[in-house]
């Protein structure tokens, strides 16, 4: 009955698109509404130069402003879980830690850049998406499969890429408040342009804070019996900004920058009774910066030099029990890149040159839970830390090709990482159009992701001998795209080699801990299948996206944890005179959270509202209602998604 209805969404979901493509073209001018996304935005990193989303040949998504507007008091991974062939898992509110998952590989599994900046947590794996503000955030790019031929370590799954608030042209200034739901309020501020003249200055500048009461995100089903009591709320204060100097004519020198500090309330527990009976606090704090010089050295050469540095700072405070003292524990990491990327024009295609260098340096000073054994785990409770860097130095070459009704991409890569091998991957892609509007195409690619220095390191649980997971994929897409109206189906194959998983295996060092140790223990392969598409008529546009995918753990046979095999997502949007409304309805399929355990997670469906009223041409109020229907579902086992809440607020813009 499960799989019958599953299918009945995705036919429902094919039939709606193919009814309004009939309606539209034989009632209706097809024009550009006031939309989410533009008809043909351009891709920066699907080959990390731009390019029209008609000619990127690897599966994307393109999150514009105006949705990223709309989005009120959702946070960037709720904004994510809304895209096609991504799903999420969280431990309640926006301030908590969560995860995503692009095609069903693990967050550790999928890169994220923030302005071309590498912001992976070196220590944990994955990113802290928690702390990555959406308010100051212009749009994002999601590219599926592995990109580590252009990108390296950790591209398994795709790429996520955000792109900070920037515009030419006059000042502009923006400010936005709001309140709702929870106790949540936000409020941004921003003013961005550009001098006139043949030596143009940019700059922007951008900062926002969040804030929360929350609420209590232990549920009464949490996996070990647990319960807490008062809200977990959260406080986020960030600011981003850039400055640049067109010189001369395609000469550019600029710096850009990101710090992000998120103050998080979590269900805590006395590590001698092992229940949430306090609240502990998390400090985590992001920061990004880059200098960088763009230089068109010759006709048909373009040069972009980047040195740019990631710092994330994570402090856990116990504020302690009436019988066990406070402790805190800290994690500290810098991680520098410098990369050199050239861009030679050959008639319509591109050579692309890149050399890259990027040193971590890491220290942990985590609590020492004695090996698991926590009934003779005494206070004042002991540390256990380590201090570690790790370098590597990368090239990579790629050729772009574009010749009448045929396109090409091929890329290969060397990142020659400490402690290990060359670690060498490849990628090649091949797309025709059948005509102006049909195109077809097949891709191959190869990715791997390097341990983390928890799993090397971590006393108790690193293993050094350890390999870097491998991930060999294949896919096949057919897209029709005309102005106004487009759809894609996209099949995929994905599978994993050395994944990193526990385990108490004999290669485990001396001295692990009753838990286990990081080990290759396992391999996975992913298949599946997406459709999507999206139509704008004259006041109305509508998109929607299925997977049906099928994540198995080859050692297990089972079912890979927190993957659905079934998600997707419908989307309405409505302009009427001054006053847009939307609906959108996001659903899932059942899941499990933990291997060989009774903690499967059912499936839900989530419907959210909003609405936009311009009273002056600058000036404009907005609503949104989020789970409007009350839903009570799951997306990590024993913790308490948000309930029906609403966020209403004052938004000024110059246009």
């Amino acid at each position: 009955m499960k799989q019958q209805f599953n299918n009945k969404k995705a036919a429902l979901l094919l039939g709606t698109l193919i009814s309004i493509n009939a309606f539209a073209q034989n009632n209706s001018p097809l024009v550009l509404a006031s939309t989410s996304s533009p008809l043909n935005p351009i891709i920066v990193t699907a080959t990390r130069t731009p390019t029209k989303a008609s000619d990127v040949l690897a599966d994307n998504v393109y999150i514009g402003p105006e949705e990223i507007e709309q989005a009120g008091q959702t946070s960037l991974v709720e904004l994510l879980q809304r895209q096609k062939g991504v799903t999420i898992s969280s431990y309640g509110t926006g301030g908590s830690n969560a995860s995503v998952f692009l095609r069903g590989t693990t967050n550790n599994q999928t890169l994220v850049l923030i302005d071309g900046v590498r912001i992976d947590d070196a220590i944990n794996g994955g990113t802290n998406w928690s702390v990555i503000p959406l308010t100051i955030i212009d749009h994002i790019e999601i590219v599926f499969g592995p990109q580590s031929s252009l990108y390296g370590s950790d591209a398994i799954g795709g790429v996520v890429q955000i792109f900070t608030k920037k515009s030419d042209g006059p000042a502009k200034v923006g400010a936005s408040f709001g309140y709702g739901s929870y106790g949540t309020s936000i409020s941004e501020a921003s003013i961005n342009g550009s001098t006139q003249g043949d030596q143009k200055i940019r700059y922007s500048l951008a900062a926002s804070q969040t804030l929360s009461m929350g609420f209590n995100t232990i549920a009464p089903n949490n996996k070990d019996g647990l319960s807490a009591s008062g809200r977990t709320g959260y406080v986020q204060d960030s600011i981003t900004g850039r400055l640049s100097q067109e010189w001369s004519k395609g000469q550019e020198f600029g710096l850009q920058f990101l710090n992000s500090r998120l103050n998080n309330q979590l269900p805590g527990f006395d590590p001698q009774e092992f229940l949430y009976q306090q609240t502990q606090n998390q400090v985590s704090q992001l920061g990004t910066y880059s200098l960088y010089s763009k230089n068109q050295v010759m006709e048909n050469w373009r040069s972009l030099l980047q040195a740019s540095a990631q710092t994330g700072t994570a402090l856990n405070h116990a504020p302690g029990t009436p019988d066990n003292p406070a402790y805190d524990s800290t994690l500290n990491q810098r991680q520098n890149t410098y990369t050199w990327q050239n861009d030679f024009a050959i008639g319509t295609d591109v050579l692309q040159v890149l050399a890259e260098r990027k040193t971590q340096k890491v220290s942990s000073n985590q609590l020492d839970y004695n090996n698991g054994d926590f009934n003779n785990l005494t206070a004042p409770y002991p540390f256990l830390g380590f201090s570690q860097t790790r370098n590597t130095n990368s090239g990579a070459i790629a050729y772009q090709l574009k010749r009448e009704a045929h396109l090409a991409n091929f890329s290969l890569r060397n990142d020659s990482i400490t402690g290990y091998g060359p670690q060498t991957t490849g990628a090649a892609a091949y797309g025709y159009f059948f005509t102006k509007e049909w195109r077809a195409n097949i891709n191959y690619g190869t990715g791997f992701r390097a341990p983390t220095f928890n799993d090397l390191y971590y006393p108790g649980y690193g293993n050094t001998a350890i390999l870097p997971e491998k991930s060999k994929n294949t896919e096949a897409g057919l897209h029709y795209e005309k102005p106004g109206l487009d759809g894609h189906v996209v099949v995929f194959s994905n599978s994993i080699s050395n994944l990193i998983q526990v385990s108490n295996s004999d290669t485990c060092p001396v001295g692990t801990g009753i838990f286990g140790c990081a080990s290759n223990v396992a391999s996975a392969k992913i298949t599946g299948s997406t459709l999507s598409g999206a139509v704008q008529m004259s006041s109305l546009s509508l998109k929607g996206s299925f997977t049906q995918q099928n994540p198995v753990n080859e050692s297990t046979n089972s079912t890979l944890i927190k993957q659905a095999k079934q998600y997707g997502n419908v989307a309405g949007e409505y302009l009427y005179l001054k006053l847009t409304t939307g609906i959108g309805a996001t659903f899932s399929g059942r899941r499990d959270d933990f291997q060989g355990a009774n903690t499967g997670m059912g499936g839900y469906t989530i419907f959210n509202l909003y609405a936009n009223y311009d009273l002056e041409k600058d000036l404009s109020v907005f609503a949104r209602w989020n789970n409007a229907l009350n839903k009570t579902y799951q997306l990590s086992y024993g913790y308490n998604t948000p309930g029906s809440n609403v966020f209403v607020g004052l938004r000024y813009a110059m246009k």
